[in-house]
């Protein structure tokens, strides 16, 4: 997985939408509250480097938390057939 493609999330089990919201949840939570040193963001370690940014990463996971996240409805969780 390359640095720019997000993160994967590997289940096993039989699991629908609403059974993972919390786990998100508590990702972006983790996103927007986190303020150290972000890991891997150094020259040896990564070609990009220069592009985190974590001030925006705690403002997109906190923009994301409040308008999609908070709440959620059922609807929201499926695909539409």
């Amino acid at each position: 997985m390359g640095c720019r493609t997000g993160f994967y999330l590997l289940l096993a089990g039989d699991y629908e939408s609403k059974d993972i919201v919390p786990l998100v949840t508590e990702m972006f939570t983790f996103i927007r509250d986190f303020h150290d040193e972000v890991p891997g963001a150094s020259p040896k370690d990564c070609g990009n480097y220069l592009d985190m940014n974590l001030s925006m990463a705690n403002y997109l996971a906190k923009k994301y938390l409040d308008e999609v996240l908070t709440d959620i409805k059922a609807d929201r969780l499926i695909y539409p057939e």
